[in-house]
């Protein structure tokens, strides 16, 4: 596997904070509660793919995605993450790879094998597999058996596979992958994510019959809000609410 090193910044105008030592602790401890919530739903149901998805651009999803792969690994999860954003290939920006280098679209295609695509980095635990040159066709792309093959061979060896998708209410490339999918973790923003955006988003992903696990709210402004809590957790994580159950099982976190 190749190596390479992860950093805290990328040419998006949205900077990458990652989880790590100079990390806010109300930030860390968010993405712990959100690890904890899903070692829990791992461990009961077996879920283990997850699709990490929004409504629109900039609402954060690439960010949260990072975060959390970082944050289970460091539990001692075994976790590859995966930049399943055929169209652009957020992952690879932020993490400063060059968009040459072999990834997805090269394993599909039968270029190179999934061991000669994976990037290991120096600083973090988990291992990346990029999105490669982005193809001309990514919808069609993702529908390929070859697709469903790599995912399940990813899913047999790590722990968590942490896919991060295009905004599922632009284009159908996050609904086509929710056949391989275990679950699907919704981010939304506030000031960017609109009320009918978010209820777009979930309708389709119901429609595609996804396992919505819950939402993710990111950039949660505390002090505008009123709360001078310390550990009151600008970002929050809901389990999604289905008919006839008692709890929504929410548990705010940074």
């Amino acid at each position: 596997m190749a190596r390479a090193n992860a950093k805290k910044g990328g040419k998006s105008h949205r900077k990458l904070l990652m989880v790590g030592p100079e990390a806010p602790f109300q930030f860390v401890e968010a993405y712990k509660s959100l690890r904890t919530n899903l070692e829990f739903l791992s461990a009961s149901t077996g879920c283990k793919t997850i699709l990490i998805t929004s409504s629109a651009p900039e609402e954060g999803k690439s960010n949260v995605a990072i975060n959390l792969a970082a944050t289970l690994a460091a539990g001692g999860k075994k976790v590859v993450l995966v930049d399943g954003d055929l169209r652009k290939g957020s992952l690879s920006r932020y993490l400063h790879l060059n968009r040459n280098r072999p990834g997805i679209s090269n394993v599909v295609a039968g270029q190179c094998a999934v061991t000669e695509a994976l990037v290991r980095f120096k600083n973090v635990q988990f291992t990346l597999l990029p999105v490669g040159p982005l193809p001309p066709n990514p919808s069609e792309m993702l529908a390929l058996p070859a697709v469903e093959s790599l995912f399940q061979g990813l899913r047999e060896y790590y722990d968590f596979v942490i896919v991060d998708t295009p905004p599922v209410s632009v284009v159908t490339d996050a609904a086509v992958m929710c056949r391989f999918a275990d679950g699907v973790v919704l981010v939304v923003r506030p000031g960017v994510t609109t009320v009918q955006g978010a209820q777009l988003s979930k309708k389709n992903l119901e429609a595609v019959h996804a396992h919505i696990l819950g939402v993710v709210l990111n950039g949660y402004d505390i002090k505008r809000a009123g709360h001078k809590d310390g550990y009151y957790y600008s970002y929050s994580y809901d389990y999604y609410k289905h008919d006839g159950d008692e709890d929504d099982g929410r548990d705010d976190g940074e």
